[in-house]
């Protein structure tokens, strides 16, 4: 069972998933679950899927107090409030999970943890990893490392504490559907209306995609064409960002445009909500005119409407050379799906980047700085928008088109030899078939209880400490909460007074502990609740769809 970005979603993680359960579904060797985050029980594609699908977002025809409940807690949205139902619905060996930490870090503290083994794929995108992140990755049953890099990191800093996978399980492309376009120039004179130059990325309008410093290296890059005369390539050349406007968090682009003063020098992707039409355009509201059906309905693609998968190879198709800028990466998917349409890539010497690039035998953006970050403790990358310059105006105008040609075609093979979705799958098929099984406790037999806790008594002039042990071991009756980023960080922020997870306890007193506790016993109570009353699960619609 995996807990995942719904599979027919066009995100990172949705396509990781779609590709992955295909192959397991298909292989006859699994019985295949998915809670579906961004689904909901009224999503046609949910029902067209092969294995269960129990979707996790709420419908707006739900009962209002169950949307409201939703809302409550932020980590919902990532399967927190329907996961222990959904495993106890579907009863699975094996839970896995590929996404970001605070995506899935509740599933370490599930009452069901002895049921199942809990195996995760960290998007390690930077060094140090979060002190609590590392709890979290050593209590797994099992670690799949994304990237090299990430391997090494979580080696570094956790050695033997963690049971690492030793093989990689990188993202793979569909080559057969991400390929380059038969005559690419004629193509994108049809689109332009005239011979042009594209350097072009696919990156969502987040806080660590560096728009901004992109937008001033292609400034300096079109300078450097007229000051040395290369006016010809100067007037055929432009920037394609995809990417969404606006978002919540985001960059704010028609400041970012305006003070850049190369506002028609820059591309958008533009989608219709009412004829679905698709096309490049310069900037501008956020929402428009759509010159295919002349309704105001047009704007640019976000997770929630994105552009179809043939829409976007086409976009892929009218760049020259791909740029990946940002601070970090626990991967980049449009990197390799770029370089499976034979364009060429330029990426930030850090982290994932680093592996792909010299993957592809692309242009490696040498950093200019590290900063370590507030939000995670971690090291990022500011890339050097001079050299990055230098990237550009090499490829554009020292390289021949005969080079570009032979780039294209070297960077297509290599993308076919490094990630391929088959090999992705037999990484975990070989991690599945390795684990041992026997150590999961038998569904049949009775669950797991707690102590009389009603009538319980705490010794008085405990320790902060053993205060927290105490609960946990005699009236939770969990001592595997003891090794959990929850429980360890509680300790400290309880002990020194700092927040030492998330930020979202605030446990300063005995008082406040015990209200954390408490909140935790009550969602295990609930859960052997349903466990000895199963007829409350089949009230749950979620758990019917297919």
């Amino acid at each position: 069972m995996i807990a995942n970005d719904a599979h027919y979603l066009g995100t990172g993680y949705g396509v990781y998933g779609k590709e992955l359960l295909t192959r397991l579904h298909n292989s006859g060797k699994y019985e295949i679950a998915e809670l579906a985050c961004y689904a909901t029980l009224d999503t046609p594609e949910i029902k067209k899927a092969p294995w269960t699908v129990y979707p996790n977002a709420p419908s707006s025809k739900e009962d209002p107090k169950i949307i409201e409940f939703f809302k409550k807690n932020n980590v919902n949205q990532f399967g927190l409030w329907r996961f222990d139902k959904a495993v106890l619905n579907f009863k699975p060996d094996i839970v896995f999970d590929i996404r970001d930490y605070w995506m899935y870090s509740y599933q370490e503290i599930s009452p069901l943890r002895d049921y199942f083994r809990w195996v995760i794929m960290p998007t390690v995108d930077s060094s140090p990893q979060k002190e609590e992140w590392l709890y979290t990755f050593s209590n797994a049953d099992m670690v799949v490392p994304y990237t090299d890099w990430a391997k090494q990191t979580l080696i570094n800093q956790c050695g033997e504490n963690i049971n690492l996978f030793p093989k990689i399980a990188n993202a793979g492309v569909d080559t057969i559907a991400f390929k380059p376009i038969k005559n690419k120039k004629n193509y994108q004179k049809q689109i332009f209306g005239k011979d042009v130059s594209i350097t072009g990325l696919v990156m969502r309008n987040q806080k660590r995609k560096l728009f901004p410093d992109i937008i001033k290296a292609y400034q300096a890059y079109l300078s450097r064409l007229i000051s040395e005369n290369q006016i010809e390539l100067y007037n055929k050349s432009f920037l394609y960002l995809h990417t969404s406007y606006p978002e919540q968090h985001g960059w704010d682009f028609p400041s970012i445009l305006v003070n850049s003063g190369i506002l028609d020098k820059i591309y958008f992707t533009y989608i219709c909500k009412n004829c679905k039409a698709v096309y490049p355009a310069k900037f501008s509201q956020s929402i428009c005119k759509c010159k295919e059906c002349n309704q105001n309905s047009l704007a640019m693609p976000n997770a929630n409407f994105p552009v179809p998968t043939e829409k976007l190879i086409e976009i892929y198709n009218l760049f020259d050379l791909y740029v990946q800028y940002a601070i970090c990466e626990g991967f980049g998917m449009p990197q390799v799906e770029a370089a499976s349409c034979g364009i060429p890539i330029a990426s930030v010497e850090y982290s994932a980047m680093t592996e792909i690039v010299n993957n592809l035998k692309g242009y490696p953006i040498p950093v200019v700085r590290m900063f370590r970050e507030m939000e995670t403790n971690a090291d990022r990358a500011y890339p050097d928008i001079d050299k990055t310059t230098d990237i550009l105006y090499d490829f554009f105008v020292n390289k021949t088109e005969d080079q570009r040609n032979n780039m294209s075609k070297m960077t297509r093979k290599l993308c076919k030899q490094y990630y391929s979705w088959d090999d992705v799958y037999k990484v975990w098929d070989d991690a599945f078939q390795s684990i041992d099984l026997s150590k999961n406790a038998n569904w049949s037999e009775n669950f797991c209880r707690v102590s009389n806790y009603q009538n319980a008594k705490v010794p008085s002039n405990l320790s902060p400490t053993d205060f927290i042990d105490y609960i946990c071991l005699n009236i939770i009756n969990d001592p595997k909460l003891l090794k959990t980023a929850f429980i360890k960080g509680l300790k400290q922020q309880f002990t020194t007074g700092v927040f030492a997870v998330g930020g979202a306890l605030k446990a300063h007193s005995y008082q406040s502990v015990t209200q954390v506790l408490q909140s935790y016993l009550n969602q295990k109570l609930n859960i052997i609740n349903i466990y000895e009353n199963r007829n409350l699960l089949e009230k749950e619609d979620f758990l019917n769809v297919n």
